[in-house]
């Protein structure tokens, strides 16, 4: 059985892969979508109906994705938990500029959560803690079915 501790190691192997709008190769290039997509495929993460989550995978979205779709397929392939109860290894979803559009996973950081996300402005794969500023932007989270 893969763990939340699996999910962040395999994670930080994609640290420092530049961005690039939809695209899923570890050290080559991604997006924040494509980050936790990688993550699933590397770890042969499954939906519950025994198919592999990165099946789910869909690369015809702007620079600025629907969020209510993002919501609707996030929610189809993972299980929606109370933001209060997040942890480490699980998917949070950011409102960015009025819409739900940017993913990250969650990690333990110095004395807190983290986050693990290839974010645009930083032009690449990043991990820092998850401050007031992020939490606050937190729409949904999701966890990994086991």
């Amino acid at each position: 059985m893969i763990t939340p501790e699996d999910i962040i190691a395999q994670a930080r192997t994609w640290l420092g892969t530049p961005y690039h709008h939809q695209a899923r190769l570890k050290g080559v290039g991604c997006d924040c979508l494509g980050l936790v997509v990688g993550v699933a495929d590397e770890l042969a993460l499954t939906h519950k109906d025994g198919s592999l989550l990165s099946s789910f995978d869909q690369t015809n979205y702007s620079h600025q994705p629907d969020g209510a779709y993002l919501l609707q397929m996030m929610a189809s392939v993972l299980d929606e938990i109370p933001k209060e109860d997040a942890r480490p290894g699980d998917v949070a979803v950011f409102d960015i500029e009025g819409n739900p559009q940017h993913v990250a996973i969650l990690t333990e950081y110095i004395e807190g959560l983290g986050m693990i996300h290839c974010y645009a402005p930083s032009r690449k794969v990043v991990e820092h803690r998850l401050d007031q500023k992020w939490q606050n932007k937190i729409v949904k989270v999701f966890r990994w079915q086991p």
